[in-house]
């Protein structure tokens, strides 16, 4: 199998697996075609949180793209890779002095989600903020994956946070209210009731420099529809226009999702009664959100017919160490198993869970790659 004109194949070879694979080409096309989709002045603050690779992130700021960062380590790799500080924003429902004091220091946008997070930041120094708002719209492809809505942890009420803008204008610059509404959402329709919201709270207020939509631009992992970016950006870019403010994406699965591979290996092939177990070296600790969030990701071999009906499971001493049941052609020990679309929310939950050193991570780009991250070794993994 080839991505971007390099064969996997050699990359496992030569690096051994389990080892992600990052398509910066897929990258940049996925970037530019949202770019160019939003028909009205915008920042693509990407967050970090989907895939925090440093070259990946630097090849995005060097495009434009701004930074969604949720601690202060974010906001030091974005200063590392070149994002000024007008595009950078601090997103989070706890974040801790260390991550406030980082933000304000750089002065990047501060995301705000209660009156006792306000009162610790008042203690650090006038900061550049936005309130995010609960709408009461939560959307998403899992019920861990949906922020807004009944019983949530982030932002506040309406009427709460109108009021908290309100009494910070006098001690920070606020710039606006921000809202997120879920991850991996497929329709335009939960935005729209977002959007009316966030504008009413807008004209309340007065002046607004920033409407801030979060991401939850989602991909088509197996046979879902694309996600309708045009009437999406219709339905945000109406808006921030009326308001008369910037607006603020912060998409990261849609730019990066369907760029990454991971590649792994059978261990052993395994059969119990009328189940056949395709034993893989790539596990939960690598790959988590099949155990997390029960998604199922596309699965690609090297073979063809005849098939057979395999459950795919890695090595970590869980039950939910479980990638699903394929039907895939018939697999033996040290065949290559690819998983796809990957690139977001991948390496940037993998852990060190049973032992395990962290992967590999290769770039490819244009017939070429390159080695961004070693597999751990045993000293670093155990002792750091």
């Amino acid at each position: 199998m080839k991505v971007s004109g390099v064969d996997l194949g050699a990359i496992a070879e030569e690096f051994g697996t389990p080892t992600y694979i990052i398509d910066f080409k897929r990258v940049r096309k996925n970037y530019m075609r949202l770019d160019k989709a939003l028909n009205c002045p915008h920042v693509i603050a990407y967050a970090y949180k989907a895939n925090y690779e440093p070259q990946l992130v630097r090849m995005l700021a060097l495009m434009g793209s701004g930074a969604t960062v949720p601690s202060a380590y974010g906001v030091m790799l974005a200063m590392w890779a070149g994002v000024p500080p007008e595009k950078v924003v601090l997103v989070g429902p706890s974040p801790s002095r260390q991550d406030l004091e980082e933000a304000v220091m750089y002065k990047a946008l501060i995301s705000v989600e209660s009156e006792s997070e306000v009162e610790a930041l008042g203690r650090i120094g006038k900061a550049r903020v936005m309130i995010r708002v609960n709408t009461g719209v939560g959307a998403g492809a899992h019920p861990s994956l949906i922020t807004g809505g009944q019983k949530t942890k982030f932002g506040l009420p309406p009427s709460r946070a109108l009021s908290l803008a309100r009494f910070l204008g006098s001690t920070m610059e606020v710039e606006g209210f921000h809202t997120h509404i879920g991850s991996q959402i497929l329709s335009a329709e939960p935005f729209k009731k977002a959007v009316e919201l966030l504008t009413k709270l807008a004209r309340d207020l007065g002046k607004v420099n920033v409407i801030d939509m979060g991401g939850g631009l989602g991909i088509p992992y197996l046979n879902e529809k694309k996600f309708p970016l045009e009437e999406y950006s219709q339905v945000v870019c109406r808006a921030s226009e009326n308001i008369g403010a910037l607006l603020v994406i912060e998409s990261g699965r849609y730019i990066v999702g369907d760029a990454g591979y991971l590649l792994t290996r059978v261990n052993y092939v395994k059969e119990v009664g009328k189940e056949k177990w395709l034993l893989i070296d790539a596990g939960m600790n690598d790959f988590l959100r099949p155990a997390l969030y029960n998604a199922k990701h596309r699965i690609t071999v090297d073979k063809e017919k005849p098939k057979e009906k395999y459950l795919v499971a890695g090595p970590i001493c869980e039950s939910a160490d479980l990638f699903g049941e394929y039907d895939l052609p018939k697999l033996g020990e040290g065949d290559l198993v690819v998983i796809r679309d990957v690139g977001a929310y991948g390496f940037s939950m993998a852990s060190r869970y049973n032992l395990r050193p962290l992967p590999a991570v290769v770039a490819v780009d244009n017939g070429k790659y390159n080695l961004l991250r070693e597999r751990e070794n045993f000293g670093r993994a155990i002792f750091g």
